[in-house]
């Protein structure tokens, strides 16, 4: 069995980590239209959940141009 630390090292976890996110906001997007167009609620949440992921994916990107700089000692 990997340790954590060595999953989120992995290229591949985390192509699922963001596939799976991507699917999941897909989704609710899609319901966001058909059914909840007008909650404002449901709007905000949305608009929280999409800050949230975007300062998660910009941690993770500056985590993986850490990684390939030979200088850097991750």
């Amino acid at each position: 069995m990997r340790s954590p630390k060595s999953l989120f090292r992995e290229g591949r976890f985390w192509m699922f980590f963001w596939a799976s996110v991507l699917g999941i906001m897909v989704i609710w997007g899609g319901l966001t239209i058909v059914f909840w167009r007008s909650s404002v609620v449901n709007l905000n949440m949305l608009s929280i959940a999409a800050l949230w992921l975007a300062c998660g994916a910009g941690f993770q990107s500056t985590l993986a141009m850490r990684k390939s700089d030979p200088e850097d000692p991750l």
